[in-house]
């Protein structure tokens, strides 16, 4: 027989084996078909052959085979009965007790393990030092596993259910702040082209579900709009807002890039490939990014870190690009890897999965405080504790906003495939930080309003975010940490920008703040409130934090030349009434002298002071008060 008939009649061979059925009760038949995947480096689907000839006919040589698969593919926790049997049997294999070892491991069977590890150990040479250390690495983490589950954290944990959930993986979920909208990755038959991987499984798509009620997530739906081809695209991270996506996609002959899409109304712009300092030749599977959307972390194995898989983190800079990558320091990379890096929509609190800390087995989510401005490390990496952190690989956690649930996928008993999505709750957790949502509308009509929302340190002056809001929808997500004095303005295009100020104290538990804004058109008779203008106390001198909002008034004023407004003061009734008036006239006055300074024609400008005669809400507490004391603008001509 020639050389090419004998290839085909391997390939031959091989087809009928890979569709061959397992046959109940066949031991023989089952033995063969099994046996020709594992000499064919299979193990995976010589199990399902071999397991079944084992029902037939136990037998200890046969319980290695199937041990030595589950190895294989690290499935070692469902080995166990296959290496009792084996050892009992009396197969002689030097590592056998380390298998032991490492299925009682993966079960947290912790004290079994510690003393199939010992005895794995004892038969070991002092020149065998890399067997040494592995065995003794993993008993520190059933040591230290034992240590976690003795004080476990109070949490519950649920499957997302069947709608959710496939039979097939679904994993890497990445959830808004407001919980309202969840991505995630899955391998599902109805894939994008109908391709599958080398592994055998369907290529990776993207599928969005929607938040119904507390318990209930509307059906996964293809992501749409081109995010999904026919390769690999998986999901990575969504901004806190839900506007701002990261994907991963494998292209070329490198290990993948990340991505980034934009949720423009109802439909995510094309995907376009984050910048050369984030995408190398090297390999980038997992990425985060802060409330501000101003930076990204992100997992690297190029060139030049502290080995395996470390975490980079890159600034935007005032082009808009992101700049040079910065490596985190030791306190948080290690000679093993470290991946999935998670900030917390506070903008300080870092969790990353590491197998180079301190784990009770494979990966371990930490968590630690950090300055995103300077990537410095501010407190020492805390491992979360069991049950979050278990004895196999735990990843891909997101935390919401409040910190009291936290989003992952994990191979589980009961679960609906061999990868799903679960959430995990806890009922006591700290969140220095405010959530201010709602919609941005049109007054007249109620229609919804793509706007932008611009958020600034009234201290520093600083911008610290721009957000937008949906312009199909018009809702908006912004995530604000405590102990700041916040301004806030919303702009569109045709409309009087709408300003808010927002104080808020040092605190330690998080507070939602829900805010329907009404966007006025630029109409004779339109009022607004200028909330982010500021006096001292019985005083008429403008203070220094009222620059941007007059700035905001000052380019209505230059974009529409013609525009004639009235500026008027008002104050709450505390105090004498005539002073009261006259506080309220001089404000006023400072107000237009401020617009005269940078160019604007006095006989477009004209101001009142109205004292306590107009308060918007009744003057009986120190919030109505605040409320009264104000100044406001109002068109009088156009």
């Amino acid at each position: 027989m020639n050389k090419p008939s004998i290839i085909i009649s391997i390939l031959w061979l091989f087809c009928l084996v890979s569709q061959a059925q397992v046959i109940p009760g066949d031991y023989n038949k089952n033995f063969k078909n099994g046996e020709t995947h594992v000499l064919s480096e299979e193990p995976g689907l010589a199990l399902p052959y071999l397991t079944e000839a084992y029902r037939v006919k136990p037998n200890p040589m046969l319980a290695q085979m199937i041990y030595t698969c589950y190895v294989d593919i690290q499935d070692e926790d469902k080995a166990l009965p296959y290496l009792t049997a084996a050892k009992q049997g009396g197969i002689k294999d030097k590592k056998i007790d380390f298998y032991i070892g490492r299925a009682y491991h993966k079960l947290h069977k912790l004290k079994e393990a510690i003393a199939s590890y010992e005895a794995y150990k004892a038969t070991l040479k002092p020149n065998e030092h890399h067997e040494l250390h592995i065995t003794q690495q993993y008993i520190d983490q059933c040591n230290y596993g034992l240590e976690l589950m003795k004080n476990p954290q109070k949490v519950t944990i649920k499957n997302l259910g069947p709608v959710v959930n496939s039979p097939f993986p679904d994993y890497v979920p990445a959830v808004s702040a407001d919980e309202t909208v969840l991505i995630f990755t899955s391998r599902r038959d109805n894939t994008t082209g109908g391709k599958r991987d080398t592994d055998g499984e369907f290529m990776e798509d993207l599928y969005q579900s929607y938040k119904i009620n507390d318990s209930t997530w509307s059906s996964p739906i293809d992501i749409g709009n081109g995010i999904n081809t026919e390769s690999h695209d998986a999901c990575v991270a969504l901004s806190p807002d839900g506007m701002e996506l990261i994907l991963y996609r494998v292209t070329g002959n490198d290990g993948g890039d990340l991505y980034v899409s934009n949720l423009k109304g109802d439909q995510w712009t094309k995907p376009v490939k984050l910048g050369n300092t984030i995408n190398t030749k090297y390999w980038e599977p997992s990425a985060t990014i802060t409330a501000d959307e101003k930076v990204i972390f992100f997992t690297s194995n190029r060139d030049g870190g502290y080995g395996g898989r470390d975490i980079y983190m890159t600034k935007m800079l005032e082009n808009g690009q992101f700049g040079p990558a910065i490596l985190l320091g030791p306190k948080i990379n290690t000679p093993e890897d470290e991946d999935s890096p998670f900030i917390h929509a506070d903008g300080k609190t870092l969790y990353f999965s590491s197998k180079g800390h301190k784990t009770m087995g494979g990966f371990d989510i930490f968590s630690c405080t950090i300055n995103t401005e300077t990537g410095d490390i501010l407190t020492e990496p805390v491992n979360v504790g069991y049950p979050i952190n278990t004895a196999g690989d735990d990843v891909f956690f997101v935390w919401s906003a409040d910190n009291k649930r936290a989003y992952f996928s994990s191979e589980r008993d009961g679960g609906y495939g061999e990868k799903d999505i679960y959430m995990l709750e806890r009922q006591e957790a700290k969140a220095a930080l405010v959530m201010v949502k709602g919609q941005i509308i049109h007054c007249d009509g109620k229609k919804p309003v793509a706007a932008t929302i611009k958020v600034t340190d009234l201290a520093t002056q600083k911008m610290v975010g721009v957000y937008n809001s949906n312009a199909s929808t018009g809702k908006y997500t912004v995530v604000l940490p405590a102990g700041k004095n916040y301004g806030i303005a919303v702009e569109a295009p045709g409309f009087l920008f709408h300003s808010s100020n927002i104080n808020i104290p040092l605190l330690e538990n998080y507070i939602e703040i829900v805010d329907t804004v009404c966007m006025n058109k630029i109409q004779v008779g339109k009022a607004i409130v200028l909330r982010n203008v500021f006096f001292d106390v019985n005083k008429s001198v403008l203070r220094p934090e009222s620059v941007q909002e007059l700035d905001r008034l000052l380019a209505i004023l230059n974009e529409n030349p013609t525009l004639k407004i009235q500026i008027s003061g008002h104050t709450d009734s505390d105090g004498n009434d005539d002073s009261n008036l006259k506080l309220s006239d001089d404000r006023a006055k400072a107000v237009v002298q401020y617009l005269i300074s940078k160019g604007i024609k006095a006989d477009r400008l004209t101001y009142k002071g109205y004292g306590e005669t107009k308060p918007m809400a009744p003057n009986d507490t120190p919030e109505n008060k605040q409320l009264n004391r104000r100044t406001e603008f109002e068109i009088i001509s156009q």
